[in-house]
């Protein structure tokens, strides 16, 4: 009797161990043969991850720069050229300065097939870019998953699609929670302004003077964040076009050239014969971001840089105490390992 006993309870004990491995094993429906991770990605499609991830890259500047965020610099298969901050690094990091550029890889690295010659399993795509550009690499064998950073929770979405990708979900929180504590300090000051001491801020961007950041996009709440009411509220799309006499009627009390790459300067907008009546022209409150390393109004994990600078520039009154040197040394170590001033940043 003690022995069927012994017997039963040692099946017992089997069945369990064997319920428990299969359980931590993670699986089921969502993973496939193998212990592969599937994941949704922020297009909504799901997307099979390669149980060993060999190297890594992004094709855009937003998934490419949350790789950085993320921690997840050493699987970059090569140098991304996505910015003079990037530049800078490879300057200053041996590791990352080593790998592939796009001159020195045999194949170069802007193609699906350059990738995998580089050993790039998995690249994060551009959902503006849609289903096109990430079944390009999906169809040369490449894992795809399509990102989104154009508000707040997009960016946090991203990270913890990252952090479930690459086994980090820990890196997730403290990006968020990073984010959120100087996102939460510029709304806590600029809270009780009323709609009059708010000013209206244009944000352009590759087009010049002429184009506006619209409702659709990140400069939307980063202006909104700051303190202030975006020119462009009642657009739609990606950099809408207008014209000088809508900048007229918008009457923006500040306007700040954002990624203008060139298109125009501080000295070419205030000298625009067209635009001396409006009020940011007639007061000289026309900026351009300041930072020498990479867009500050970009959906990018840095951009929050951009929020308090366009605080501090349009209510100084409430920022005085904030130093932006010091806020972006802060910012840029948090995301690359080296403070902007160790890159060479300046403003």
């Amino acid at each position: 009797m003690k022995k069927h006993s012994k017997l039963a309870l040692v099946c017992a004990v089997l069945l369990l161990t064997a319920a428990l491995l299969a359980a931590c094993s993670g699986g089921g429906s969502d993973s496939p043969a193998g212990g592969q991770k599937v994941i949704t990605d922020q297009l909504g499609r799901e997307v099979v991850i390669p149980e060993t991830i060999n190297k890594v890259a992004g094709t855009h500047v937003y998934g490419g720069k949350m790789l950085f965020a993320m921690g997840q610099k050493d699987k970059l298969g090569f140098q991304m050229q996505l910015g003079a901050d990037l530049e800078a690094l490879a300057k200053v990091d041996a590791a990352y300065g080593a790998l592939p550029t796009a001159l020195s890889s045999p194949n170069g690295t802007d193609s699906p097939e350059a990738m995998v010659s580089l050993g790039v399993n998995l690249v994060f795509t551009d959902t503006f870019r849609g289903e096109e550009e990430a079944n390009i690499f999906t169809n040369a064998g490449i894992a795809t998953v399509a990102v989104s950073g154009e508000t707040f929770e997009e960016v946090y979405q991203t990270a913890e699609i990252m952090g479930e990708i690459f086994d980090c979900p820990e890196r997730a929180v403290e990006l968020k929670e990073f984010i959120e504590n100087m996102r939460t300090m510029v709304a806590g000051r600029v809270a009780n302004l009323s709609d009059e001491e708010k000013p209206v801020v244009l944000i352009s961007g590759s087009g010049g003077v002429y184009t506006a950041a619209t409702a659709d996009m990140f400069q939307h709440q980063m202006v909104e964040t700051a303190g202030g009411i975006n020119a462009g509220a009642d657009l739609t799309g990606r950099w809408a076009k207008i014209s000088a006499e809508d900048i007229i009627n918008l009457d923006p009390d500040y306007i700040v050239l954002g990624s203008s790459f060139g298109a125009d300067t501080v000295e070419s907008v205030l000298a625009d014969p067209a635009l001396q009546s409006v009020s940011a022209i007639r007061n000289k409150n026309v900026y351009i971001f300041p930072s020498t390393l990479g867009w500050w109004d970009f959906p990018l994990p840095q951009s929050i840089l951009g929020i308090v600078w366009t605080a501090k520039t349009i209510h100084p009154e409430l920022f005085e105490d904030i130093n932006i040197k010091d806020t972006a040394d802060s910012v840029y170590k948090f995301i690359y390992g080296y403070t902007y001033t160790e890159l060479g940043g300046t403003l």
